[in-house]
């Protein structure tokens, strides 16, 4: 087990003509996410700057939280769901804290 939670950042952008249903999308797997064992913080954040692109954080308890998470079969229904979308692959990155509070 982590000594620290673990943090998780992932950027993507919408196809403009599917934004009603990305959005859709989106929020319903953070609901299913923030009811998981181990999920601290699930957000969904757009960016200000073009609302097209959305960002998630995420704080999970363990590794193998985050494992578990990532074999979620809703997680697999939304990946597959928000095909044709997304413009491109969303960027995921887990992130080792360098300093933080």
């Amino acid at each position: 087990m982590s000594a620290k939670p673990i943090h998780v950042v992932t950027l993507a952008e919408i196809v403009p003509r599917h934004e009603t249903d990305a959005i859709a999308t989106l929020r319903q797997l953070a609901a299913l996410t923030r009811q998981e064992e181990g999920c601290i913080r699930y957000d969904l954040y757009r960016d200000s700057a073009n609302p097209m692109r959305v960002n998630t954080l995420e704080l999970w308890s363990s590794e193998e939280d985050l494992k578990r998470h990532l074999a979620s079969p809703y997680l697999k229904k939304a990946v597959i769901a928000l095909i044709g979308k997304l413009s491109g692959i969303p960027q995921y990155r887990v992130l080792m804290p360098l300093d933080e509070l």
